[in-house]
């Protein structure tokens, strides 16, 4: 329904220069009442539609279906979780962490970045969790990007610890502050440091994929799934490899904001991980007429080639269908046997990509054993 509202509201915004030039120009096809709308009420009519679609769109960008949110309430409330598999995993001392078990709403980093906690609805505080950090979409709370993403149930239930964390402006600095999250949900609660997750949508999707390769954070997870990325290949040629690290990279072929940045990602991260990814030998330097290329011609020849090669609707060079995962391929052969994955969905970029299920597998099966 938010979707169908978003189009409504932008044909507004699309009606009301319409409106005015038919107005000055051509005002006999304009009939308000039978009568012909004079200048000034054109003017006013036009600014009435503009005013009411541009203020429509910006509230309904990133609100959620209603039938959806009616469906997906119960995903917001942590149930239990299973520690049959996890009795003998190491954990913390009998009283040490004094985090309380289910929900938690005012919680807050050393730098005042506010945040909430969900925890199994059967918490125990000796048991080393799996931690989930969540950063919003530009414009969201932690409140909010709960409701957005619906993780708290499904995560909870696989014995994940969650934290949602409101937005802050993207900057270098802003990213570093956010990293701190996990370091203040461990001084409470029983984490399994070495299994610490990110995800998030939009600029919270950015800020996941910043704090996996920036020098002072990239120590943090140990793999994310970011959503709807803003940062292209074109942002990432100067930036330096980390070592591999699981990757999950989700984006629609729909996106308008960020059209087909995900692929260019997923790329770099592919690389990094250092997995069969399509490379462009010194044959390719030949030309249609057997002439060897200059170094320019052949620089050029490559980014056209990977162009077409990352270009909407085509498959990503060097990758299979992820078996029971609708719409993920995954790259072979990368360092370590890191899983590095690219999710392609078809909704708009306010939409979050609902994987929930294969997120949280996605994350089950990282070891870190090494």
């Amino acid at each position: 329904m938010s979707t169908l509202l978003l189009f409504f509201f932008r044909l507004l915004i699309i009606l009301a220069p319409v409106v005015l030039l038919v107005g000055l120009f051509k005002p006999e096809w304009l009939r308000l009442r039978s009568k012909q709308p004079d200048p000034l009420m054109t003017f006013v009519l036009a600014a009435g539609l503009f005013m009411a679609g541009f203020t429509g769109a910006s509230k309904t960008y990133f609100s959620a279906d209603e039938g959806a949110v009616e469906a997906a309430k119960e995903d917001v409330i942590p149930t239990a979780a299973d520690y049959t598999d996890r009795l003998s995993a190491a954990g913390c001392q009998p009283g040490s962490k004094p985090g309380p078990t289910g929900a938690s709403d005012d919680e807050e980093t050393d730098d005042g970045i506010r945040f909430s906690v969900r925890t199994p609805t059967n918490y125990k505080d000796t048991v080393a969790h799996p931690l989930l950090v969540v950063y919003a979409p530009a414009g969201r709370d932690r409140e909010e990007t709960e409701e957005f993403t619906h993780l708290t149930r499904e995560a909870t239930a696989a014995g994940f610890i969650v934290a949602y964390a409101d937005h802050r402006r993207l900057s270098p600095e802003e990213t570093v502050r956010l990293a701190e999250i996990p370091k203040a949900v461990e001084a409470k609660w029983c984490i399994d440091r070495k299994r610490v997750f990110l995800t998030g949508h939009s600029d919270g999707g950015t800020t996941t994929m910043a704090i996996a390769f920036f020098n002072g954070t990239k120590h943090i997870p140990a793999a994310i799934a970011p959503s709807a990325v803003g940062i292209r290949g074109d942002d990432l040629t100067d930036r330096n490899c980390v070592k591999p690290i699981p990757v999950m990279m989700m984006h629609s072929r729909r996106d308008k904001l960020f059209p087909n940045y995900g692929k260019e990602a997923i790329e770099w991260w592919a690389n990094c991980n250092q997995c069969a990814t399509k490379k462009y030998n010194l044959e390719d330097r030949k030309s249609l007429s057997g002439k060897t290329m200059r170094w320019e011609s052949y620089y050029r020849h490559e980014l056209e080639q990977k162009a077409k090669d990352l270009k909407i609707g085509q498959p990503l060079p060097n990758t299979a269908p992820v078996q029971g995962v609708e719409g993920c391929v995954a790259y072979s052969g990368c360092k370590d046997g890191v899983q590095t994955w690219y999710c392609e969905g078809s909704g708009p970029h306010p939409e979050w990509p609902g994987r929930n299920k294969a997120m949280i597998e996605f994350f089950k099966a990282v070891k870190t054993d090494k």
